[in-house]
């Protein structure tokens, strides 16, 4: 069911933002810098180089692959990406940690909300003004606990294109 969700979110994304919204990307990650040695949270993050190296791997591996090509023309703009898990923490940090990452996105700009049942996932970013590209993007589930921060440019046409090919 959440995979269904996530796909559906990016591809609706370009129903949603507008140019000139902004996802706060240095105050997110001096969150996400401040509780990654706290008991029980799980934080992977890939900066330009790691990222860069995983797309050349993807790309001497993919001979042939036309997932693995399309997975690099997804991840071609993408520069960062962060994926924070504090769902294993007491309650009072996970309250803590969601208080502070519901007030750096208020400002941001909300592209999607799903809800399932009690768990309610969103998505923030900004797209480009004629919906091409979407830059920056955050997916946030507050009640599973967890970030995943996509820092960096991602073409609508690859996610529609991966997403029709999977159907």
């Amino acid at each position: 069911m959440k995979r269904l969700l996530i796909i559906l979110s990016i591809a609706l994304i370009p129903l949603g933002g507008t140019a000139g919204s902004v996802v706060h990307r240095n105050r997110i990650l001096s969150v996400l810098s401040e509780f990654k040695n706290a008991e029980g949270v799980e934080l992977v993050q890939l900066g330009p180089l790691a990222t860069s190296a995983l797309k050349t791997v993807v790309r001497l591996s993919s001979a042939g692959d036309e997932d693995a090509k399309q997975a690099l023309a997804l991840m071609h703009g993408v520069r960062r990406v962060s994926v924070f898990d504090y769902d294993d923490c007491d309650a009072r940090l996970k309250d803590r940690i969601n208080r502070r990452l519901a007030r750096i996105l208020d400002g941001s700009e909300l592209l999607f909300e799903a809800k399932d049942g009690e768990d309610v996932m969103k998505l923030y970013g900004v797209t480009d003004g004629n919906g091409e590209n979407v830059k920056d993007f955050v997916l946030y589930t507050p009640g599973d606990c967890a970030l995943i921060c996509i820092f960096g440019k991602v073409s609508v046409k690859a996610i529609e294109k991966i997403i029709r090919d999977n159907d």
